[in-house]
């Protein structure tokens, strides 16, 4: 059975906040599923335990493995698909099985059954605990400087092997990349999003994706590869870092214009305390080409890396790190 990245029911879905859990057993009760997915019920080699969330096509689901009796995430989706949709989801499904990296949600199966008169596309996904960096975006919950570099350079790591399988995320954003600091747990979901729902898409002229985190080719229609992922990874330490958008632009419009022409905001006029270096770091990495942008991952975390003892909290005995001495140290 084919595997797949999560992206197309993230995007297809559009999912709501799941509730933080410590494990399994304690995640809330939903509302009542939609589409009679009852606890017991067996899709693939899966036996639904209870419904997470729900939308207006699909639902989430807690799930157990029947071989292993592991718990698994197990997203179910209705749609109307062509054969060209169906042949897309299962190439997709290959391409998500080869992703094997301990900071990615690992895919374990997905299939398609029929289901009346539509279909029933369904995934099932490593189950992790933790919550999404959604909960840390506000200047009231951010994490230590610190830390942020160093769960944006395990991601950037992740990326360097999700991109040498040929692999584009293109909706990378805090609400798809989960941690847990009581395990140290770094995970990226939802790859995959794109390349299912072009063909359903992209002719009514909807964008895929989330604006927000788009790089400008990304927006435009052109070319992409992995620096488009590079970009919103940018977008989102920018976030977390300042606890806001480095475009936070009211209309859509507005939105758009600035990703495409406006620079992004320094980050030492908003965060004077944090080094000079890490400033340019941000804007090479939200750089309006691609070519302008960093080669890979791998070059992104190592100059991350490299900063982290310059964010790290100062000790008694030692001088603050200011805007100056950040750069010299």
């Amino acid at each position: 059975m084919a595997a797949t990245g999560s992206g197309f029911w993230q995007q297809a879905l559009r999912w709501p906040k799941r509730q933080p859990a410590r494990d399994a057993p304690d995640i809330a009760q939903p509302p009542a599923p939609r589409f009679s997915m009852v606890a017991g019920r067996k899709i693939g080699n899966f036996a639904l335990v209870r419904t997470v969330a729900t939308s207006a096509m699909g639902e989430l689901h807690l799930a157990s493995d029947h071989a292993t009796g592991l718990p698994v995430a197990l997203k179910t989706v209705r749609f109307q698909g062509s054969e060209l949709t169906r042949e897309r989801f299962l190439r997709e499904s290959e391409a998500a099985a080869r992703l094997n990296h301990p900071d990615i949600v690992r895919t374990y199966a997905a299939g398609i059954d029929e289901a009346g008169d539509s279909l029933l596309g369904w995934i099932a996904m490593e189950w992790v605990s933790g919550t999404d960096l959604t909960a840390h975006i506000t200047k009231a919950t951010r994490l230590p400087d610190d830390l942020v570099l160093a769960i944006m350079a395990r991601a950037a790591d992740a990326l360097v092997h999700a991109h040498a399988q040929g692999v584009v995320h293109r909706d990378l954003k805090p609400a798809n990349l989960m941690f847990n600091q009581a395990t140290d747990t770094v995970k990226i979901t939802d790859f995959g999003c794109a390349h299912l729902t072009d063909g359903q898409r992209s002719r009514s002229g909807l964008i895929v994706g989330t604006p927000a985190y788009m790089a400008p080719e990304q927006l435009s229609g052109g070319a992409i590869d992995g620096r488009c992922d590079l970009y919103a990874l940018g977008v989102v330490l920018h976030q977390l870092l300042t606890g806001d958008l480095p475009f936070p632009h009211g209309s859509m419009g507005e939105l758009l214009s600035a990703i495409a022409t406006a620079p992004p905001p320094p980050l030492g006029r908003l965060r004077p305390d944090l080094p000079p270096l890490l400033g340019d770091v941000l804007q090479r990495t939200m750089a309006k080409r691609p070519n302008d942008r960093h080669v890979d991952g791998a070059q992104l975390a190592r100059e991350l890396r490299l900063l982290i003892p310059a964010c790290q909290p100062a000790r008694r005995d030692e001088p603050a790190r200011t805007l100056h001495n950040a750069r010299s140290s």
